[in-house]
């Protein structure tokens, strides 16, 4: 049976997809443990590499569909970097270069092309960010991730008045002072925030801390950009399979 370059394209997404459910039971671990193995950090780079292949499939499917130029042609997905807008993307003539041909054969494939960029839309913000975290892990060591903390405190009555203080807000009362929250107190002479809790006469303390790996080189939170890929990559599959 002839398997073709979309059918390789599902395979991959349908297996990236089970990574992704591996990966978050161990993202879990890592968080509790507050360091990243490096066994996990090779299964991001395999999901990682395995949707970018995706992707490169369903250009070579395109490409032998509706392209015209040499066989063994590299062919790859075309994608818009931050810095471009519709414009310039158009400008460059990326789509063009990535799968020759198809923009006198089929315009409105290219047109599809064009709808899964990252200025486009929300949806496809993450695509830049994805597609260069592969360039670099294809030249360079894997892009290590660094852990990061924000912490919020919620001073509250049982009135429901509440004060909410974020990362680096803090509330300074002198030493005659006091604040009435609701039917709580808050007495005078303190200094309260996020990492120094303070006292509350009648009410409650709540403090949340919430901790993230970040890809260190963008910044960019791993497992939001991981599902978005995943799914935005599965998206573009199915629907270039069927132009």
């Amino acid at each position: 049976m002839h398997v073709s370059q979309f059918d390789d394209a599902r395979a991959l997404v349908e297996h990236s997809k089970q990574e992704l459910e591996k990966i978050r039971s161990a993202y879990a671990g890592s968080l509790k443990s507050q360091q990243i193995s490096p066994v996990f950090l090779v299964e991001i780079k395999n999901l990682m590499e395995n949707l970018r292949s995706a992707l490169d499939f369903s250009a070579v499917g395109l490409f032998q569909k509706y392209g015209n130029g040499k066989p063994n042609a590299k062919i790859y997905f075309p994608y818009a970097s931050l810095n471009q807008d519709a414009t310039k993307f158009r400008a460059a003539g990326r789509i063009e270069a990535c799968i020759p041909g198809i923009t006198a054969s089929r315009p409105d494939v290219v047109l599809a092309l064009e709808s899964v960029q990252h200025f486009a839309g929300a949806e496809w913000s993450w695509m830049p960010h994805f597609m260069e975290l592969n360039n670099e892990n294809k030249h360079q060591r894997l892009t290590p991730q660094t852990r990061q903390e924000s912490r919020q405190l919620k001073l509250s009555s049982d009135s429901g008045a509440a004060i909410i203080l974020g990362d680096g807000a803090s509330i300074q009362i002198g030493g005659g002072a006091f604040i009435q929250l609701g039917d709580a107190l808050i007495p005078g002479g303190q200094s309260i925030s996020p990492t120094n809790p303070g006292q509350i006469i009648g009410g409650n303390q709540e403090l949340t801390v919430w901790v993230s790996f970040h890809f260190s080189s963008n910044n960019m939170p791993v497992m939001p950009l991981l599902e978005q890929a995943t799914a935005g990559v599965e998206k573009i599959v199915q629907s270039l399979a069927v132009l």
